[in-house]
């Protein structure tokens, strides 16, 4: 007869109404957790009291097998699996304060990217300065100056361009739904009056608990002239581009033959000239706001209230300007990826043993000590890793001597939130086995594989939930930081610093015996791949399968 324990997950897979599932169950049930004996009634209680002790089953896998060919279990209302809403269709508006050149436009697309990445929720920045643009096109800094009246009344215009856009994006319904979302409205709005006038726009489109105001104040100068220099010139804005980013395609025949220190110089004046009106929040007690000091050295919060607000005030305590490295690797070559299995616990075939060893040698040269370290203190770089033991392996030989300052170099942080996608029943099946097994579910991954769900385990939507907790460590960071995990995981955190949407993650390349460097910039990531070992064949066992 059976097993006890394949009959209770045929009775598991009957309740489902999933029969392709039970069928892919049989090689590997005896691995599924044994659950308690199954006695509903009275007399099944009695019986099984009454059964002799040389009956070949118990009397509560006797019950199962009649209730199985009796009365099958069904699901006729099964419960549909969707995308946890969070906002519950309520709207918000976050309006940016602060003197230019303090990191307000990395924050509105960083936060923007966030919200829709983790939370679903959907977002739109709107930048003052682009509209401004639009309208009179790039000017000098004297278009600044508060006494110049003609600039002020285009300046309102393209403000007001601004908050209408606001308005329409936040009154929108998506597909006859009330569906919450979030604008951003990325400007200086640096005066008292500024700020009246965002108020006074949104009057009968938001409560005033939903408006909220977020300041970014940065009182260190060199970070003030090394964010405008990597961040202004050549990345973010377009009436600061000098003649050396003609090497990038992005030649400013306004501005050609510039030099860079003189374009740090002739922005630094227009911060000046901003300074002359600007009024910090916190006079207006009555004011929603989110105040950040020195890359969060400092965090003041006045009236937010709920839920998402809350989470904003975690997200933005957890970010910052300052550029640093994010070294991604997955685990050394393991025994199930040699047989091209899913899943599992095993530890490193000899492939996988010899990436480990290469691997410590490269983060002991090029991680704690760089040629060009990006932070000030390299050598105090992290080091995170899942709880499976293919990627505790993997870091085994890394150093962790104890330097001066006591420092434990590289100790590990170990995350179960960096644990692989659970493959539910086909863990430890081949992708043959599966497509064997259980076809319809084979192809059913292979149309969603972002919100297939395994049977028993969990979707890329599940890990993405859990990974967001690791991902905000990390942005916290401004040291450098190795993370070595899984496939799928290190696919989630690679296309969230990349700002790519999480629709293309299931099919980012994770090769193997590689670790991809990471620098956070302004709108995504500078990015740099190194092949370790296996490097004649890396378009085979570097790619081995897995989710």
């Amino acid at each position: 007869p059976p097993s006890r324990p394949q009959l209770v997950q045929r009775k598991i897979m009957a309740d489902q109404g999933d029969t392709e599932a039970k069928g892919a169950v049989a090689e590997g049930s005896d691995a599924m957790p044994r659950p308690p004996p199954v006695n509903t009634s009275l007399q099944a209680q009695r019986s099984s009291h009454q059964e002799s002790p040389r009956s070949p089953l118990p009397a509560h896998v006797k019950q199962a097998v009649d209730v199985a060919k009796v009365q099958p279990l069904s699901n006729p209302y099964p419960q549909n699996f969707e995308r946890p809403v969070y906002t519950n269709g309520d709207r918000f508006f976050l309006c940016l304060v602060g003197l230019p050149g303090r990191g307000k436009t990395f924050i509105s697309y960083r936060v923007s990217h966030w919200l829709e990445y983790f939370h679903d929720i959907p977002t739109k920045v709107i930048n003052l300065g682009n509209a401004r643009r639009k309208l009179v096109g790039k000017q000098s800094n004297s278009f600044f100056d508060h006494t110049n009246e003609s600039a002020k009344k285009m300046l309102d215009k393209a403000r007001m361009i601004c908050l209408d856009d606001i308005k329409k994006f936040l009154l929108e319904d998506e597909e006859g739904k009330h569906v919450g979302r979030v604008a951003i409205y990325d400007a200086a709005n640096i005066t008292v009056e500024n700020r009246k006038q965002v108020v006074e726009a949104m009057k009968g489109v938001l409560p005033m608990a939903h408006i909220i105001f977020v300041e970014v104040i940065q009182t260190d100068i060199e970070k003030i002239k090394s964010h405008i220099r990597n961040v202004k010139i050549h990345v973010g804005m377009p009436d600061f581009k000098t003649a050396s980013d003609k090497d990038k395609g992005e030649e400013n025949p306004a501005r050609e033959g510039v030099s860079e220190e003189h374009a740090v110089q002739e922005y630094m004046q227009r911060i000046e000239q901003y300074k002359k009106t600007y009024v910090p929040l916190g006079g207006d007690k009555n004011l929603s706001f989110i105040k950040i000091i020195d890359d969060g050295r400092q965090v003041t919060v006045n009236r937010i209230k709920g839920f998402l607000p809350g989470r904003i005030v975690n997200y933005l305590t957890s970010i910052h300007t300052q550029p640093r490295p994010i070294y991604l690797s997955r685990h050394g070559e393991s025994q199930y990826n040699v047989l091209r299995k899913v899943g599992g616990n095993s530890p490193l075939s000899p492939l996988g043993e010899k990436y480990a060893v290469a691997l410590a040698e490269w983060v002991k040269i090029n991680v704690l000590d760089p040629k060009e370290p990006l932070s000030k203190k390299p050598q105090h770089a992290r080091l995170y890793t899942s709880s499976l033991r293919r990627t505790i392996d993997t870091v085994r030989h890394f150093d962790h001597t104890i330097q001066k300052d006591g420092w434990v170099t590289m100790r590990r942080r170990e995350w179960r939130a960096l644990d692989e996608i659970f493959a539910g029943v086909f863990d430890g099946m081949t992708y043959d086995q599966i497509k064997q097994k259980a076809p319809m579910q084979f192809q059913a991954r292979l149309k969603n594989k972002l919100e297939y769900r395994y049977p028993r385990g969990e979707s890329y939507m599940d890990v993405i939930k859990r990974v967001e907790q690791a991902v905000l460590c990390i942005e916290a960071l401004q040291d450098p930081v190795v993370v070595v995990a899984h496939q799928a995981v290190l696919r989630i955190v690679y296309c969230y610093f990349m700002m790519r949407d999480k629709n293309k993650a299931p099919k980012v390349s994770i090769p193997l015996n590689t670790v991809i460097k990471l620098v956070p910039r302004n709108h995504g990531c500078e990015e740099a791949r190194f092949v370790l070992v296996n490097k004649e064949n890396k378009e085979d066992s570097n790619n081995a399968p897995s989710h």
